[in-house]
C-alpha cells in the first residue's frame, strides 16, 4: 500500500511537470526515428471525430502530447487510485487472517465486499475461527499469505509435479524402484550426492560383467 500512495505522488510530480517531460520523451523518439529515416507525423484530422480526440494542430509533439501523453497519465493515476487507495479498508483487513487477536467485524469486511465470489457460503466465520484457532497453537505465527501456505503440507503435489517431469512420453517404460528414487531425487535437490556414493551403490549390484573402476 506504501507503494502505491508513493508511486501515485511521484506521477503526480511527473504530470504536473508533463510539458517538460514529455519534451525529454519526444526528442529521444525524434532521434530513434532519424535513425531509421523516419518522419514524426500526426494522424489525419477531420472536423467531426468521433473513434478517439481531435487536435486542431499541425505540430507532432503538440499533438501527441494532448491526445497520447496527457490522457495516458490520467488512465493510469485514475486506474491506481481505484485499484489499490480507493479500496485501502479492505485491504487492511486481510491482517485479520494473520493476527490471533482480530474481531469478526474485520472479516464481515471482506466478506460483504467479496459477497459475489463466496457465492453464499455462510461458514466463513466458522472458519475463520477455526484458523484464529490454529494461530493460537502455532510457534511460528505467519506474517503474509506466504508463509501462511506453507503451514499445509503438499508433498502429495510435490510427487506428481516431480512423476511427470520424470517419466515422459519418451520414458515411458521405467521400473517402479527407479522411478521411487529420481522422484525423491527431484523433491530433495538439497541433499548432496557424491560420485563415491553413486559408484558404490552401482558395485553392491550383481552383474555378468565385472565392474572394473
Amino acid at each position: 500500500m506504501d507503494l502505491a500512495h508513493n508511486t501515485l505522488i511521484e506521477l503526480g510530480n511527473y504530470r504536473k511537470h508533463a510539458q517538460k517531460n514529455f519534451e525529454d520523451i519526444f526528442l529521444a523518439a525524434k532521434k530513434i526515428a532519424d535513425k531509421f529515416n523516419g518522419i514524426m507525423t500526426i494522424p489525419r484530422i477531420n472536423k467531426r471525430q468521433v473513434h478517439r480526440i481531435n487536435v486542431q494542430t499541425n505540430n507532432p509533439e503538440e499533438y501527441f502530447h494532448i491526445s497520447v501523453f496527457i490522457p495516458y497519465l490520467d488512465s493510469f493515476i485514475s486506474q491506481l487510485k481505484s485499484r489499490f487507495l480507493n479500496h485501502t479498508d479492505i485491504k487492511s483487513s486481510f491482517h485479520s487472517f494473520f493476527d490471533e487477536n482480530s474481531t469478526k467485524e474485520e472479516l464481515k469486511k471482506l466478506a460483504e465486499f467479496y459477497e459475489k465470489d463466496l457465492n453464499g457460503n455462510n461458514s466463513i466465520i466458522e472458519e475463520f475461527q477455526l484458523w484464529q484457532r490454529k494461530l493460537k497453537n502455532l510457534e511460528i505465527k505467519p506474517k503474509n499469505s506466504i508463509d501462511a501456505l506453507n503451514l499445509y503440507n503438499a508433498s502429495n503435489e510435490r510427487i506428481f509435479s516431480s512423476i511427470k517431469r520424470i517419466k515422459k512420453y519418451v520414458r515411458n517404460t521405467i521400473s517402479e524402484k527407479k522411478l521411487n528414487g529420481l522422484a525423491i531425487l527431484n523433491m530433495h535437490r538439497e541433499v548432496e550426492i557424491t560420485v563415491d556414493e553413486v559408484i558404490e551403490e552401482l558395485t553392491k549390484k550383481l552383474r555378468r560383467l565385472e565392474f572394473i573402476l
